[in-house]
């Protein structure tokens, strides 16, 4: 994975745990909101509804598309591996290598 694919799988990651956040706290909201008598509450009470089911169709939005990015990915992968079986044991035995000298320090 090129360093441009990790940032943009991180970074949907970041999305996705950001609207798990965001999502969690509009429920609480809305929990605390239904305890509260008034008109206007009814209203944002109303409001805080429609945001949360909207939040929970983006979450699962993004959480198919990381699933599919992912899959994407691993196909890619195991594509170039079996094309490059060389290649592929040549790099797995550099990073091998890297990782025993900086654990070794």
């Amino acid at each position: 994975m090129t360093d441009t694919t990790q940032q943009i799988a991180l970074g949907g990651q970041k999305i996705v745990e950001d609207l798990r956040v965001l999502l969690r706290d509009s429920e609480e909201m809305l929990r605390l909101a239904a305890n509260v008598p008034g008109e206007g509450v009814d209203a944002l009470r109303n409001k805080l509804g429609t945001h949360v089911e909207s939040l929970q169709s983006a979450l699962g939005d993004a959480q198919q598309n990381a699933q599919r990015r992912y899959r994407a990915a691993t196909v890619s992968t195991e594509r170039y591996v079996r094309h490059n079986p060389w290649s592929s044991i040549a790099i797995a035995a550099g990073v091998g290598f890297l990782l025993g000298v900086l654990t070794a320090r």
